[in-house]
């Protein structure tokens, strides 16, 4: 048994406050709904480096190998910060130093001063390194982590130290906040000199819902096998094509069975994340029930005229009892872009639990007593308020953060969640800080978003304290000081967030920014389907109700697939593919939730189901009120799919982990009734009878092609067709009746 040594509990937000568990249940399960923060000690009070830190180095001096760099495959995203073993002096921008690390080839293995094993853990969303004395690292000390996600171990990340902080230096000195999309081992690195190791140095690793913290017992711990994987390092950045609906279809192409993906498992699983929305730190799987109980009220504010539903600090979870920063306003007339570190696998699922796991990074571990960002946006697109107090800023003001040392005072930090260092931001998260920043600006009386004010910087590493200068109203972090935040990539996408203030300050950003169908700000969709697999649409209109997302279901029961529309916790449909707007409108469950359509009884009409984490609560009609079925199946950190796998009318789920596909065919917990291999991990899966044979089956999208399989089996792909653009959402119907499912896009 570890032993723990708890700051003080948070107080338990239990499923009953959000209308989703009764009492009894939310009282049983007070016990599992948190966990406690890892911290993995590497150095000492003396700056001597502890047994786990050196165990790795142990490990490779006895097999005389490297698994570095240069062998095997990544199997992580590739789209971190740069790799590199110097840290730039304060004279020297961030962005040249690591640019000139890169270059040398970094082992963080074969070249490590200090390396633990790769390390079994629980659960964990956020992680980050700590250390005492200087806010910097030492010159030519780098810090390097990797993390297992899903079974795959990702790349070697470096950590930078943070350019963030408070502007009067209050906190701990530690590295940017790294995201993950749950991870459950971790190997640490840190290359460079002996004499230069910082004392104090510790790895923070922060679950859904935090509560107190855990040293990590040496003698605990579990080591696990890790194959080699490569350094980040940025790749060519991608753009969608802006192909057509008639564009010709490629050669057949059979999608590769991804041959690094782990072994079968059942999704029912001891290690099960937590339900994030819910921040429950774990449900056993196994559970159906049906309480018939009452959905939950969305909990978004559009109060102070915001231009996006905003996710309020209630809702994703902020405790109270780790703000000790009490809000303090000033005059602002800037905004400044950053992103997060992180290996941007998370859903958006996770997404309200990683704001909480960044909350208590900056709160608690760097000890800046509340989140330095004022808002963040997910890669879905979905809006948080960060800092307390932002939402309620008077025109012209905001609440002094903690997102750029020394420039927090006259600006609004918004940070992109994600790693945009080497891939683009999506459409709607680029959108939604754009709309963000145009709110902001307008109220300060800025009428150019593509303009430059004056301004005044506290104490920097790249500005004196007290220097003026001419600063872009739009700014990225890396332009107040020595960073490489919000990535390259992220950093030539200001040009697009300024476009989109701009209309937002001009008051034309309503309904005319395109964005992606699946996360974008609220607007009318354009529809293109088609009745099949050609490359041309035969039916398009325009569903007219302004909305953040579109659905396809069966709502009446005719055969024939239609549309439905999504705001936050609104739904609304209609019962023929052609333009006009909702028929009728309810609501259902949170903004934040994850939402699936289905046949869940067998009846022939389609209805909603909503997922938190690992449990999905499921609605056998399209009318509000409660849940009539909730069941717990896999893990949070699983990509859900819908289908009826069986032929038996009904749909059931299939959770995705890599390449595999768990089959599940009834709406409990428990084992998977079968495994299915198919596609490669970074296809997008898409499911639908495609045959006519009564059940359903896969088919995976690589930018505007689809393979598609006609049985629920690893094999060459039946179909292969190019449809639409790489950058549409697509929608899977029957939309003639004739029993097939075929493709639409949406625009």
């Amino acid at each position: 048994m570890r032993a723990r040594r708890f700051l003080g509990l948070t107080a338990l937000v239990p499923l009953l406050a959000a209308g989703l568990m009764p009492a009894a249940a939310a009282d049983a399960g007070a016990e599992e709904a948190t966990a406690p923060v890892q911290l993995l000690e590497l150095t000492t009070s003396a700056g001597e480096a502890t047994e786990v830190a050196e165990a790795g180095l142990v490990e490779t001096a006895s097999t005389g190998t490297s698994s570095g760099t240069g062998v095997g495959t990544s199997s992580g995203t590739g789209v971190g910060t740069s790799s590199g073993t110097g840290v730039a002096p304060a004279i020297v921008s961030r962005l040249a130093a690591v640019a000139a690390a890169a270059a040398n080839g970094v082992d963080p293995e074969a070249d490590a001063l200090l390396l633990t094993e790769p390390l079994e853990v629980d659960g964990f969303l956020v992680a980050g390194f700590t250390w005492t004395g200087a806010a910097e690292l030492p010159e030519g000390l780098d810090i390097y982590l990797r993390v297992r996600e899903n079974g795959s171990w990702s790349d070697w990340y470096l950590n930078e130290a943070s350019g963030a902080g408070r502007d009067d230096g209050a906190g701990v000195a530690g590295t940017e906040e790294f995201v993950t999309g749950g991870a459950d081992a971790v190997q640490a690195s840190v290359v460079g000199d002996a004499a230069a190791l910082p004392a104090g140095l510790q790895l923070a690793l922060i679950p859904a819902r935090p509560a107190g913290e855990e040293v990590l017992d040496p003698a605990d711990l579990g080591s696990t096998d890790a194959e080699p994987t490569a350094v980040a390092t940025p790749d060519e950045p991608v753009d969608d094509p802006a192909a057509g609906l008639r564009t010709p279809a490629p050669e057949a192409v059979s999608p590769e069975a991804d041959e690094s993906a782990p072994a079968p498992e059942d999704p029912e699983s001891e290690s099960a994340d937590s339900d994030p929305a819910a921040a429950s730190s774990g449900t056993s799987g196994g559970t159906s029930v049906s309480p018939n109980l009452p959905a939950a009220l969305a909990s978004t504010t559009t109060a102070n005229g915001l231009p996006v539903p905003v996710v309020t600090r209630s809702e994703w979870g902020a405790s109270s009892s780790y703000m000790t920063w009490s809000p303090e306003y000033a005059a602002a007339r800037h905004v400044i872009v950053h992103h997060t570190a992180g290996t941007n696998n998370y859903t958006s699922s996770q997404s309200a639990s990683i704001v909480n796991g960044i909350y208590y990074y900056h709160a608690v571990t760097l000890g800046w007593g509340d989140i330095g960002y004022n808002f963040l946006v997910d890669k879905y697109g979905q809006v948080f308020e960060g800092r307390y107090g932002s939402t309620g800023a008077a025109a012209g003001k905001m609440v002094i953060g903690g997102h750029a040392y020394g420039a927090n005072t006259g600006t609004m930090g918004i940070s992109m969640m994600g790693t945009y260092t080497s891939v683009a931001p999506g459409a709607a998260q680029l959108t939604n800080v754009g709309k963000m920043a145009g709110w902001f600006l307008k109220r300060a009386g800025i009428t150019n978003a593509t303009g430059a004010a004056s301004f005044t910087f506290k104490s920097t590493e790249k500005y004196a304290a007290g220097q003026t200068i001419s600063l872009p109203v739009i700014s990225g972090h890396r332009d107040v000081g020595y960073t490489t935040c919000p990535g390259d990539v992220g950093y030539s996408k200001l040009g697009q967030v300024r476009t989109t203030a701009q209309s937002q300050i001009s008051g034309s950003s309503s309904g005319s920014t395109s964005t992606t169908a699946s996360t974008g700000g609220a607007r009318s969709h354009q529809i293109y389907l088609n009745d099949s697999w050609s490359a041309s649409a035969n039916t398009v209109f325009t569903y007219t109700t302004a909305a953040l997302s579109v659905l396809a279901g069966d709502w009446n029961g005719d055969g024939v697939d239609t549309t439905g529309v999504r705001n936050g916790a609104s739904y609304g449909f209609r019962n023929t593919n052609t333009s006009g707007a909702s028929l009728r409108t309810f609501t259902y469950g949170r903004s934040t939730d994850q939402v699936l359509v289905g046949d869940w009884d067998g009846n022939g009409t389609d209805t909603l189901a909503v997922r938190r984490g690992n449990t999905y609560y499921f609605k056998n009609s399209m009318y509000g009120g409660g849940a009539d079925l909730v069941v717990t199946y896999g893990t949070a950190a699983d990509e859900v799919v819908v289908g009826d796998w069986n032929g038996d009318g009904r749909d059931t789920l299939a959770v995705r982990r890599g390449g595999q596909y768990h089959i599940k065919n009834s709406l409990t917990g428990g084992k998977a009734d079968r495994v299915v291999i198919y596609g490669r991990p970074t296809d997008a899966v898409l499911v639908g009878d495609w045959n006519g044979d009564g059940r359903d089956t896969l088919a995976v999208r690589r930018n505007a092609t689809y393979y598609v399989r006609n049985t629920l089996s690893s094999g060459v792909a039946d179909i292969v067709q190019t449809y639409g653009r790489s950058g549409d959402a697509t929608l899977v119907g029957d939309w003639n009746g004739d029993g097939r499912d075929t493709l639409g896009v949406v625009r």
